[in-house]
C-alpha cells in the first residue's frame, strides 16, 4: 500500500489567533512584535498576516521599519504571547490526533500526518479526512488551515504551501514530478538562500533544470550527499517517515469571565482547568515532576511560577501546588489583576505501551 501523507499548516496562525481574542482588529493589518523591551519601536516582527505582507511588513523585519511601513495605514502591532498560541496549538494537535495516531508536529504551527492505514490508502478517503481536519478546526478553533496530500513529507509540505489561505491540494505520486517542474529551485523546501545562489550560478533556475543536471557535476560543487538530496527534492523523493515526537509539556490555559485578583474566582477557574488536565493525564498515560502556575495580567504579561516534585499521575498534587503557587503571586502582585491562568505539567514520562500511540 503506498504512503498518504498529509501536511497540515495553520495560515497566519498567530495573527488569526488574535483576531479571534479581539473581534474589532478582524480584516485588519495585523503584525505580531518581539519586542526587546528598550522603547516601544525596539525589537523585530514575529510574523504578520496576509493583509500585513500585501503591505510589505514581513517577519524578522525591525519594528521601527515595520511602523515607518505602516504610517498612516490601520495596522495593528501586538506583543507575541507564546503562552496563549501554544495552549490553542495543543487543541489542535488533539483534534489532529483524533484522525490519525501518527504524527510529527514540526512546530507550533504545522504538522506531518500518516494516514496511509485510516484512509485504506485512497486518494479520495484522504481528501475526507482532510476536509473533515479543516472542517473541525474552523468549527472548534474558527481558524483556517491549508492542508497537503501526497505519498511523502516533502511534496505534502510543497502542496500545503500551493494554495493559501484554507487550501487543499492533492499531489498523487504520478503528478509529483509535473507539479514540482516549473518551481523556482528557492521555492523547494530546504534550500536556503546560499544553495539558491551556488545553484543559479551553475544555470539551475527551476527543479526541472536540477533533476536534468548531471548528478557527478552537482556532486562537484557540493559533495556526493547533499547532491543526492537537492536532486531527489527536483523529483520529490522522500523516503523519511512521520516520526511521533515525545511531548515535553501538557498545559491548559483559561480565560477569566472578569479581570482579577479575587484567589477564589482565579482557583474555581484552576480546579475547572484541572479536570481537564486529569483527563489528558490519563489519555496519554503520562507522569509528571514538574507542576507550574502560568498567570497573564491585564497588560498581558505571562509570568511562570513553578515546582519540582517525585514523580507521579496525581491531579491532586496540580491543584494543591497551583493553589500554593497562586496565594504566593497574589501576595507578590497585590495590585495585578488576573486576564487568564494556566496550568501546566512537564518533565513529563510516557508509558512504554501507549507512547507510540499518543505522542507526536
Amino acid at each position: 500500500m503506498a504512503r498518504i501523507i498529509l501536511h497540515v499548516d495553520l495560515d497566519s496562525f498567530y495573527a488569526s489567533v488574535e483576531e479571534n481574542r479581539d473581534n474589532k482588529i478582524r480584516g485588519k493589518p495585523i503584525v505580531i512584535c518581539v519586542y526587546s523591551g528598550r522603547n516601544d519601536n525596539s525589537g523585530a516582527v514575529s510574523t504578520s498576516n496576509y493583509k500585513a505582507r500585501e503591505l510589505g511588513i514581513k517577519a524578522g523585519m525591525p519594528i521601527i521599519l515595520a511602523k515607518r511601513i505602516a504610517k498612516g495605514k490601520d495596522v495593528v502591532f501586538l506583543p507575541v504571547d507564546m503562552e496563549y498560541y501554544r495552549e490553542v496549538s495543543e487543541r489542535i494537535m488533539d483534534l489532529l490526533e483524533e484522525e490519525s495516531n501518527i504524527i510529527e508536529q514540526v512546530s507550533i504551527d504545522e504538522a506531518y500526518l500518516d494516514v496511509t492505514k485510516s484512509s485504506e490508502g485512497n486518494w479520495d478517503k484522504a481528501i475526507q479526512i482532510a476536509n473533515k481536519i479543516k472542517d473541525k478546526i474552523k468549527s472548534q478553533e474558527n481558524l483556517t488551515v491549508s492542508i497537503g496530500i501526497a505519498s511523502n513529507k516533502f511534496v505534502a509540505k510543497m502542496a500545503s504551501d500551493f494554495q493559501k489561505p484554507n487550501g487543499l491540494t492533492l499531489v498523487k505520486e504520478e503528478e509529483k514530478i509535473r507539479f514540482l517542474q516549473n518551481l523556482k529551485v528557492s521555492k523547494l523546501h530546504g534550500i536556503g538562500e546560499k544553495t539558491t545562489k551556488l545553484l543559479s550560478e551553475i544555470g539551475i533556475e527551476t527543479a526541472r533544470d536540477l533533476s536534468l543536471y548531471e548528478l557527478k557535476e552537482l556532486e562537484e560543487v557540493f559533495g556526493k550527499n547533499k547532491a543526492k538530496l537537492l536532486h531527489d527534492k527536483s523529483l520529490g523523493i522522500d523516503d523519511s517517515p512521520v516520526e511521533p515526537r515525545e511531548k515535553k509539556q501538557l498545559s491548559r490555559i483559561g480565560t477569566l469571565k472578569d479581570d482579577t485578583n479575587d484567589k477564589d474566582i482565579i482557583y474555581q477557574k484552576l480546579l475547572e482547568l484541572s479536570k481537564d488536565m486529569d483527563q489528558r493525564i490519563i489519555k496519554n498515560n503520562v507522569s509528571f515532576r514538574t507542576v507550574s502556575l502560568i498567570t497573564i495580567d491585564t497588560e498581558l504579561k505571562t509570568q511562570t511560577k513553578s515546582e519540582t516534585i517525585p514523580q507521579t499521575k496525581d491531579i491532586q498534587k496540580v491543584i494543591s501546588i497551583s493553589k500554593r503557587l497562586l496565594e504566593d503571586y497574589l501576595e507578590e502582585n497585590p495590585d495585578k489583576k488576573l486576564r487568564r491562568v494556566g496550568i501546566r505539567i512537564s518533565n513529563l514520562e510516557f508509558s512504554r505501551s501507549q507512547k507510540t500511540l499518543d505522542e507526536f
